[in-house]
């Protein structure tokens, strides 16, 4: 960082100052080239005459300070470094990590896709097309727009026999953008699911696909309450996405640096994936500790900590030090996480000082964001914070933290109470979020033309029916009947009828069907359209059974006027249609050869499709019976290792169980430290303090006697009474 920089933004961190009191140390032309210079790049803010240095201008000071760079992909890229805002950059690198595992097949699950949510102008789409210049791929065809894909084109094209007939090309790309997400239809975002899932191979339409690209969604949030509604993602979809909301970020002049970017990338050679140095899986414990540090409470439930570890590894093919590779990666999750809100105060300093020996960790303890400072503080608290170093620890230990509650401010029965509550565990909820819940429901259900009257009419209809329930697909199937009957302007009152024509189509000389019926009714009608009285229908038959037997059709007739004109009468006429029955049947058979030709033409033609296919899916299996094989092993890996842990539980349990069996048989030592804890679980319950008045005294009373009760046991274990 430029000396100029760092003495601004140390200038600016506390509040809205001036910046006329550094016009002494630095020229005047210099200082406010700097100063707009820092404004452009988001690390200072403007209010009037005054300025005070952004949380992204602060996390530049604290980088600057400590020896650890976040810069280092530059070198690997170096295009990266023309990025608009830390936090594009951020999200960039861990695709470029998540690409790498997803290439190299680290896992066969728990790879993530990637969200980045904001209005217009926020470099969304632009971020893709970088991306696609930074591995090599062609935007056109790696940035897919949702709101005019159709069905399940997303993957693949089907022809009209639903033959696969085509299979997109970004299925096996490194990478895929699918611009403006909340603009597809239903059918496309189901489609996208196979993209999503964060699997390797997945199952789609009784077939296995391999899934190569990272997916990037980009979309302009909606106006609503919840991160689920404005994003139009469920909460376990989220947990396995990197979400950044870029509506929290401040944007520099997109118009110069954002091209500069996009430039810059497409000149420069692609980003190589080679594979990763190290599996970081065997630093998950660290990565835990490091996630925890970064994110809030709240936010733990919504990042899975296994898509880190996998970041983690694909960002070894980068940054070979596998402390480093987890530190950048906890510090670009950060970056990102920080624009939901879900970090914790000093996750920068966390991040900087990690290391993959837990000892050289160190949480930084501050007031959390959006804190107000302590009141009318004394004057001997001020003076012991300026003297105090910056990072001192203190061992004392914080009060625990109590969540507001949210509970209504009403009364409920406890059976009610309880099943609110548990509602809100099973949503993932506060009760405040359960009950609204309930309500959207209701209100979606009134929407669609169903309310609590359409249940009582329902029950009043069984009341009438005298029937204790309906089978749903009873009812179902008697809606669709009178619909079906509606269509053709009939109701269940003409179903005697019906049933009498069913009788009359008994009988029918043979087993008949709906299209047999309905042959036999249109003949009916032909014959009356005709002009065939019902008397004459037998003889009409009989004279056709004729024909029929002479291998005749009803063109008989015509052929025996045609011969009897031409002179061809007696024994003529079977000379003259021997003549002309003997070319035309050679001509028919040939004709009927050639047929049967094209049709086996055709038959093998399918049969080596069928051929193909088959063989794909004989390696599709192959490649199913080899990650299972994986698994196996994973599995069997696992196993052992909980059995380990079983093994040293064990040994504790051992230790508890015979100390247990220890105050059991020192009944009258270990009485009066019970009596007395006892007393300030009470006091805690009835809402007191273990610091308060009364607290205190417990307190003091319990640590005489638990000081009584080990100098019993350390004197009878002397005596040799125990």
């Amino acid at each position: 960082m430029h000396p100029i920089d760092r003495a601004v933004l140390e200038h600016c961190q506390e509040d809205f100052q001036p910046v006329t009191a550094l016009k002494g140390q630095i020229p005047s032309g210099t200082l406010y080239r700097h100063v707009g210079r820092l404004v452009a790049l988001g690390w200072l803010e403007k209010h009037g005459p005054r300025y005070r240095t952004t949380a992204a201008g602060r996390r530049q000071v604290e980088g600057a300070a400590a020896a650890r760079s976040w810069a280092t992909l530059d070198a690997v890229y170096p295009p990266l470094a023309l990025v608009p805002t830390a936090t594009h950059r951020a999200a960039i690198e861990l695709i470029l990590a998540a690409a790498v595992a997803r290439q190299h097949e680290v896992r066969p699950d728990r790879h993530p896709y990637f969200v980045l949510s904001g209005g217009t102008l926020h470099w969304k789409t632009s971020a893709g097309i970088f991306v696609c210049s930074a591995l090599g791929l062609d935007p056109s065809l790696h940035v897919v727009d949702c709101g005019t894909e159709t069905g399940k084109s997303v993957a693949i094209r089907r022809g009209g026999a639903g033959g696969v007939v085509f299979e997109r090309q970004l299925l096996q790309a490194p990478f895929a953008t699918f611009d403006e997400f909340l603009t597809a239809s239903p059918e496309v975002r189901a489609a996208l699911g196979v993209f999503l899932g964060g699997r390797l191979v997945v199952a789609f339409e009784n077939q296995q696909m391999t899934v190569r690209p990272v997916p990037l969604l980009t979309l302009n949030p909606r106006p609503k309450a919840t991160l689920e509604q404005r994003i139009g993602l469920s909460a376990p979809q989220i947990r396995r996405a990197i979400l950044v909301n870029l509506d929290a970020v401040t944007m520099p002049d997109l118009a110069r640096s954002g091209e500069r970017a996009l430039e810059a990338a497409r000149a420069h050679p692609p980003v190589s994936l080679g594979a990763p140095a190290v599996d970081c899986r065997a630093f998950h414990d660290r990565i835990v500790d490091l996630t925890r540090a970064i994110l809030a409470p709240d936010a733990h439930a919504r990042v899975d900590v296994e898509i880190v570890a996998n970041l983690a590894t694909g960002m070894t093919a980068f940054i070979a030090d596998p402390a480093a590779a987890i530190a950048q990666v906890g510090y670009d999750l950060g970056l990102v996480a920080e624009t939901l809100g879900w970090t914790k105060a000093g996750w920068i300093q966390t991040t900087t000082a990690f290391s993959l020996e837990p000892a050289r960790t160190v949480a930084v303890v501050d007031r959390p964001r959006g804190a107000a400072p302590p009141t009318a503080p004394s004057d001997d608290a001020d003076r012991a914070r300026v003297e105090s170093p910056a990072e001192a620890l203190t061992l004392a230990v914080r009060d625990p933290v109590r969540r507001k509650g949210h509970v209504p401010d009403f009364t409920l029965m406890e059976e009610t109470r309880m099943r609110l509550i548990w509602l809100a565990h099973e949503t993932d909820r506060d009760v405040d979020g359960a009950v609204n819940l309930l309500m959207d429901f209701y209100l979606e259900w009134r929407a669609n033309g169903q309310t609590i009257e359409t249940m009582e009419r329902i029950l009043t209809l069984a009341r009438e029916l005298e029937l204790g329930e309906i089978d749903p697909d009873t009812l179902r199937d008697y809606l669709a009947d009178r619909r079906l009957l509606e269509e053709y302007n009939c109701s269940f009152t003409d179903l005697p009828e019906v049933l009498q024509v069913l009788d009359l189509l008994g009988q029918l000389p043979m087993e008949w069907d709906w299209d047999i019926a309905t042959a036999a009714m249109r003949s009916v009608a032909d014959m009356m359209r005709a002009g065939i009285p019902a008397s004459k229908v037998e003889t009409f038959i009989a004279s056709h059974q004729r024909l029929e037997a002479l291998s005749f059709q009803a063109t008989a007739e015509t052929l025996a006027t045609v011969l009897t004109e031409a002179g061809a009468v007696g024994d003529q006429r079977e000379a003259v249609l021997r003549h002309l029955v003997e070319p035309a049947t050679a001509l028919v058979n040939r004709d009927h050869l050639e047929e049967q030709a094209t049709r086996l033409r055709e038959e093998l033609a399918g049969l080596e499709g069928t051929t193909a296919q088959l063989e794909r899916t004989v390696a599709a299996l192959e490649q199913r019976r080899e990650a299972l094989r994986r698994d196996i092993a994973a599995a069997q890996a696992a196993f052992a290792q909980l059995e380990a842990e079983r093994a040293v539980k064990a040994g504790e349990l051992d230790v508890l169980t015979a100390f247990k069996t220890l105050l059991l048989q020192n009944t009258a030592a270990s009485d009066p430290f019970f009596a007395e804890l006892r007393k300030l679980d009470r006091w805690r319950t009835l809402g007191g303090a273990p610091d308060d008045v009364v607290g205190a005294g417990h307190v003091a009373n319990l640590r005489a006697k638990l000081l009584a009760l080990l100098q019993e046991l350390l004197r009878q274990t002397s005596s040799g009474t125990l």
